[in-house]
């Protein structure tokens, strides 16, 4: 078997080719080819490889597979309906070289960004001249690296969330677990949006992208006052358009509901929870090859559908009695509660697995506090 990486590649390879076909059944077929190398991925160890690749791969690779399942076997002629809003020419017609770029733009482009299918209620920036907007970004990432390098050399030094670990989440309480919770939920954000804005900074100051092109990754924070907020407004969105085509398909072409039913809803809301808690365990399966970990993370995103089902629930009871609106405060201490409870089973098992690392390679708290000797 090849290397992963490469194989990887063959992979990706292989869908760009299907979608830019015009062939329908040729399409489909590209798809299946390119699932056939992507599976025994999950066949083989890698030991060689770094566990953060490993994982990226694994998720990464899941929902872009998923994704390209969609466009190329149950659309039926993805070259007509989904386009960028600066398109003029119909795909179809153009060469093989700018169907291969619009091919690309679809697969990469997670949320859609200006095209037909964009994700809702994106964050676009505030600075449109070109300059402006990359080094607003450029003081992002300093900013997010800064943090991130914080987050990772308390992390180091915490027992619960550094490689090997040696004490659970919850070895010291409620309080500590919050804690743990919030370090990991700060790390992981730090990391995303410090990549983001930097990629982002440097494809628009090299003239590859314009600043429109690069809403905010993550929604407004203090707006997360439920959990279906967090997760449907507040969170990046990159997975949406891997699992909620799947979900309407079951919904509507298969069990053949209607779409505006209270049960289509559910459905739909446990099926997306479902696959993102697939696509996690998949990463998890590429770093460890161990049944019970990948299932953690399947459960893990299921309990958040189970979560929201309940707040759906409270709310129509509210409104019975006469409960229109909850301070704030409590709005807060009910999404960091939930996250509190579930969080950590999902986090040890990346943390067991060495793949919970979010600060710099570089960084700059470690070698401070080696120069003046703060032993922390």
């Amino acid at each position: 078997m090849l290397p992963v990486l490469p194989h990887y590649l063959i992979v990706i390879g292989t869908l760009l080719l299907g979608l830019t076909s015009k062939s329908t059944s040729s399409r489909r077929i590209f798809f299946f080819v390119a699932l056939s190398i992507f599976l025994p991925i999950f066949a083989t160890p890698h030991p060689d490889l770094d566990p953060s690749i490993k994982y990226q791969i694994g998720l990464n690779g899941s929902f872009i597979v998923s994704a390209a399942f969609n466009f190329l076997v149950l659309c039926s002629n993805p070259q007509d309906t989904l386009k960028h809003n600066k398109q003029i020419t119909p795909v179809p017609n153009l060469s093989f070289f700018p169907r291969l770029k619009w091919a690309a733009g679809l697969l990469f482009n997670y949320r859609g960004v200006n095209w037909t299918h964009v994700v809702r209620g994106l964050r676009y920036p505030r600075h449109k001249t070109r300059w402006g907007f990359v080094f607003s970004q450029l003081k992002w990432v300093a900013f997010y690296f800064t943090l991130s390098d914080i987050v990772g050399a308390i992390m180091r030094r915490n027992p619960a969330l550094h490689y090997p670990p040696t004490e659970a989440m919850s070895a010291r309480g409620m309080s500590w677990q919050a804690t743990n919770v919030i370090l990991f939920w700060l790390g992981l954000v730090s990391l995303q949006n410090r990549m983001y804005n930097f990629i982002s900074a440097l494809s628009v100051a090299v003239g590859a992208s314009d600043p429109e092109d690069w809403p905010a990754f993550f929604g407004v924070w203090l707006d997360t006052k439920s959990m279906r907020s967090f997760w449907g407004r507040s969170w990046h969105q990159c997975l949406r358009r891997s699992i909620q085509p799947h979900s309407k398909y079951l919904t509507q072409k298969i069990l053949h509901l209607s779409p505006t039913s209270l049960t289509t809803t559910y459905i739909e809301l446990y099926t997306c929870f479902f696959l993102s808690g697939l696509y996690h365990a998949a990463g998890d399966w590429v770093v460890q090859r161990n049944p019970e970990t990948a299932l953690v993370n399947i459960k893990y995103f299921v309990l958040q559908a189970v979560i929201m089902t309940l707040e759906d629930f409270l709310i129509f009871l509210g409104k019975k009695v006469g409960v229109t609106k909850v301070p704030t405060i409590v709005s807060y201490a009910w999404v960091l509660g939930w996250m509190t409870v579930t969080c950590p089973a999902w986090v040890e098992s990346m943390v067991v697995g060495n793949n919970l690392s979010f600060a710099p390679i570089l960084s700059v708290v470690e070698m401070i506090w080696s120069r003046f000797g703060a032993g922390l």
